[in-house]
C-alpha cells in the first residue's frame, strides 16, 4: 500500500465514527440499520465487520431500534445515593418497561447511564440532549409530557456552585453568546508578541504544572517529549473525555470558560510546534460540545484560530471530536483510537503518545483543566502561579465536591488543601447536621478515606505515600447512614460494565468481583472478600490501563475504613445496574 492509500484509508477510518452519529440520527428512531452499516462500509472501503465492531463497542450507538426520545437516568455513585434507583423504578411504572425498554408507541427509550456529570446536582436525567438535574419522583410526569409536546427548548442551565478562594480559573459567568472578552487570549497575545516557542515551553515546565486528569505527570516534560520528537505533523488533543463518576469539573469548565481551554491548546501547539488540536468530548456532554463548538467559531472569527494568528507566522485550528459512550476512552491511548475511528480499546506502551500519538505522530494529550491552567502561567507568570499550593504540586485544583454536603459544587482551592477545609469549611459541612463517616476521594477509581484523612494534604505525592490517589480531585461525602456494601457493588458493576474486554484479568477479574461482591452482600463471608482482594490485587499487576488497575486500592481502602461494616447483611440501597 503507497503512501496515498495509507492516507486515504486513515482519512475513511478516522471519519468513521462521525458518519454512526450522522446515520443514527438521520434514522429517526437512534439506531443503526444493518443495511445503514452496510452503505457506511462500501462508501468508507472498509469492512462491514469492522464497521460494526465499532458500532457495536460504544454504549450510545445501537444496532436495535430505540424511541423517538432516549431518557438516560444516571447511576453514579452520587446520583445512586441521592435517589436514582426511585427515579428509574418510577419512570418504568410510568412506560411500563424495564431499563433498556422501548415503549409500545415507540416514543420513548429508557437507559442507564454510569454519569451525566451533574453529581452536585443529583439526581440527574438527560432526555435527548436536556440535562434535567435534582429530579424527584413526582416531577416525572410532567417532564415527560414536557417532551411529549416538543415544549423543552434545550438543555437546562447548569446550577452548580462555583466556590473557593483563590479562585482563579472560573468566574462563575456564562456567556450565551460565546464571544471572547478582553482579558481572553491575554496570554496568547503575550506570547506571539514577545515570547519564542521555547519560551512559552520553559515557563510552562518551571510553573511546575502537573497534569490536573489524574496522573499528575508535569506538563512541561510532556510537552518537551513532543517537541523533541521526530516526525511532523504534531498534535494537541485535549481530553474531555470526562466519564469518572463523580467528576464534573471539566464540563463545566467547558460550558462556562471555553475560551481558556482553547487558549491552553494554541499555546501548546506553539510550544511543541503543532498547528492542528483536537477536543475530544465525550458524547454525554451536549450542551458542552455546543459551547465548545461555538466558542472555536467565534475565535476563529476574532482571528485567534486560524492561517497566522495575529498576524504571527503561526497558524493553529482545533477540531472537536464527540464521543458515542465508553469510560475506557478516557485512557488517552483509548482516545487515540476512538479517533482514528476504532474501537477504543488500550494500546500497550511504550511507545507512548508523546512521540507515537495520533496517526502514529508525536501527540501532547491534555486534561481540560490542565490546558486552562497554562494561560494564566503565561499571562501572569510563573511566581504568581507557584505562589499557591506545593513546591512538588503548585497552584490551584478543582475540587468536585458532591454527597452528604451542606454545599455541594466545585471547589478552586489550592493544591496540597485538606480534606477537611474542602467539607467543612468550602463545602459548610455536613448536610442536615448528619455526621462524617467517609469520603471517596478520586471518583469511582480512587479511595475511600476517613475521619484519619481528614488532615491528609490533597496532593498527588503525599496522597501516593498512601496508596491513595488524587485521580480526578472528586471528592464523594458519606454520612454514617451510608451502607458501603451497596455502594462498592454499585461501582464493580460500574468497572464490570466498562472494561473493554481486551485483557484478560480485567475482563473476567471484573466480572468476577461483582459475582462476590453480590455473595458477600448476601451470604458471603470474609474469605470472599479475601479472595477479592487477591484478585484484584493481580487486576492492578497484569491489566493494560488503570480501569482494571484501580479496583484493588478501592477495596483495600474500603475494608480499612469500614471495617465489621462491609460484611453486616445489608440490603442494597443502591439497585443494580
Amino acid at each position: 500500500m503507497d503512501m496515498s492509500e495509507t492516507t486515504q484509508r486513515r482519512s475513511a477510518v478516522s471519519g468513521l465514527l462521525k458518519r454512526l452519529w450522522e446515520a443514527q440520527r438521520d434514522s429517526g428512531r437512534h439506531y443503526l440499520a444493518r443495511e445503514v452499516l452496510r452503505e457506511i462500509a462500501d462508501d468508507l472501503g472498509l469492512g462491514t465487520g469492522f464497521v460494526r465492531g465499532v458500532a457495536s463497542f460504544y454504549s450510545m450507538l445501537s444496532e436495535k431500534p430505540r424511541g423517538q426520545h432516549i431518557i438516560r437516568v444516571c447511576e453514579s455513585p452520587p446520583c445512586q445515593l441521592a435517589g436514582a434507583k426511585g427515579l428509574v423504578e418510577e419512570l418504568s411504572a410510568l412506560l411500563d418497561i424495564p431499563p433498556g425498554g422501548t415503549t409500545a408507541d415507540g416514543l420513548f427509550t429508557l437507559e442507564l447511564s454510569s454519569c451525566l456529570g451533574a453529581c452536585a446536582e443529583a439526581p440527574a436525567i438527560e432526555i435527548d440532549e436536556a440535562l434535567y438535574t435534582g429530579v424527584q419522583k413526582e416531577q416525572l410526569p410532567a417532564i415527560l409530557a414536557e417532551v411529549k409536546k416538543s415544549a423543552w427548548t434545550g438543555p437546562r442551565p447548569s446550577l452548580v456552585d462555583v466556590f473557593g478562594a483563590p479562585r482563579r480559573l472560573l468566574n462563575g459567568e456564562s456567556s450565551s453568546t460565546i464571544q471572547p472578552r478582553d482579558r481572553d487570549y491575554a496570554g496568547l497575545r503575550y506570547a506571539l508578541g514577545e515570547l519564542s516557542p521555547d519560551d512559552v515551553l520553559d515557563r510552562v515546565t518551571e510553573s511546575g504544572l502537573r497534569g490536573r486528569g489524574g496522573a499528575g505527570f508535569p506538563t512541561g516534560r510532556k510537552w518537551g517529549f513532543t517537541r523533541g520528537a521526530a516526525g511532523e505533523p504534531k498534535y494537541i488533543v485535549c481530553n474531555a473525555d470526562e466519564g469518572e463518576p463523580g467528576t464534573f469539573k471539566d464540563r463545566v469548565l467547558m460550558e462556562f470558560t471555553p475560551h481558556q481551554i482553547i487558549e491552553g491548546m494554541i499555546l501548546a501547539g506553539y510550544a511543541v510546534g503543532a498547528e492542528q488540536g483536537y477536543i475530544y468530548i465525550r458524547g454525554e456532554y451536549a450542551e458542552a460540545i455546543r459551547r465548545v463548538n461555538a466558542a472555536i467559531e467565534a475565535a476563529r472569527t476574532a482571528g485567534y484560530l486560524g492561517e497566522r494568528i495575529l498576524k504571527a507566522p503561526f497558524s493553529f485550528d482545533i477540531k472537536v471530536h464527540q464521543g458515542a459512550g465508553a469510560y475506557v476512552c478516557g485512557e488517552e491511548t483509548s482516545l487515540l483510537e476512538s479517533m482514528e475511528g476504532k474501537r477504543g480499546i488500550p494500546r500497550l506502551r511504550p511507545p507512548y503518545p508523546a512521540t507515537n500519538g495520533l496517526w502514529g505522530r508525536p501527540t501532547v494529550i491534555n486534561n481540560v483543566e490542565t490546558l486552562a491552567n497554562v494561560p494564566f502561567i503565561i499571562r501572569e507568570g510563573v511566581k504568581e502561579f507557584r505562589r499557591f499550593g506545593t513546591p512538588s504540586s503548585p497552584g490551584t485544583k478543582l475540587y468536585p465536591l458532591s454527597g452528604a454536603v451542606d454545599r455541594p459544587g466545585i471547589v478552586e482551592a489550592e493544591m496540597g488543601t485538606t480534606l477537611r477545609a474542602l467539607i467543612f469549611e468550602h463545602g459548610e459541612g455536613m448536610a442536615e447536621e448528619k455526621e462524617f463517616q467517609a469520603a471517596l476521594v478520586g471518583g469511582a477509581a480512587g479511595v475511600f478515606l476517613d475521619e484519619d484523612g481528614l488532615d491528609i494534604p490533597l496532593e498527588y505525592d503525599i496522597l501516593a505515600e498512601r496508596d491513595a490517589v488524587l485521580g480526578s480531585g472528586a471528592v464523594l461525602v458519606l454520612d454514617k447512614g451510608c451502607e458501603p456494601t451497596p455502594l462498592l457493588e454499585g461501582i464493580l458493576h460500574f468497572f464490570a460494565h466498562e472494561s473493554c474486554g481486551q485483557c484478560v484479568p480485567c475482563r473476567i477479574g471484573t466480572t468476577r468481583l461483582v459475582e462476590l461482591m453480590s455473595r458477600l452482600k448476601n451470604t458471603g463471608t470474609r474469605e470472599d472478600f479475601k479472595l477479592m482482594l487477591r484478585i484484584a490485587k493481580n487486576m492492578r499487576q497484569t491489566s493494560l490501563c488503570p480501569l482494571g488497575q484501580s479496583c484493588y486500592p478501592l477495596l483495600k481502602s474500603a475494608v480499612e475504613v469500614f471495617k465489621e461494616d462491609i460484611f453486616a447483611q445489608q440490603g442494597s440501597n443502591l439497585g443494580e445496574r
